[in-house]
């Protein structure tokens, strides 16, 4: 049984706690530190304003240690909330185009879409403190 136990994997959760439990991805740790990468990855390509620099490097902070990400964790504002929001299922599409994970890019992307511009009130800030 602990031979077992030590093979399974750490799972983390991508999410939208707004739109209630059923807005949940799990993951194991491994593949959220694949995914999340990818979408950095294509995130960097076209970044350009000082927020989808600081995104590209949150992802990559995230997907180093295979943290789980809430879509209210992101650092939106509320009057760039749409084109942020573009630009980060726009990444998160081309990363999907070359992924063997398309499947879930594109239900993480569901959660980002769905994102309640409502509860992006006051501008949030970056947290860079990770807990796997």
């Amino acid at each position: 049984m602990s031979e077992r136990a030590g093979s399974l994997a750490r799972m983390v959760v991508l999410s939208n706690r707004q739109l209630g439990p059923g807005a949940e991805l799990w993951v194991s740790s491994t593949l959220a530190r694949e995914i999340v990468r990818e979408v950095a990855e294509a995130a960097r390509a076209t970044a350009h304003d000082r927020w989808e620099h600081e995104l590209v490097r949150w992802l990559v902070q995230r997907a180093g240690v295979g943290a789980g990400i809430d879509v209210g964790e992101i650092a939106w504002s509320p009057e760039h909330f749409e084109a942020q929001r573009q630009f980060v299922t726009e990444a998160i599409d081309r990363a999907a185009a070359c992924s063997r994970h398309a499947v879930l890019l594109v239900r993480w992307r569901g959660l980002i879409d769905a994102h309640p511009r409502a509860f992006v009130q006051f501008g949030r800030r970056w947290n860079w403190r990770v807990t796997a």
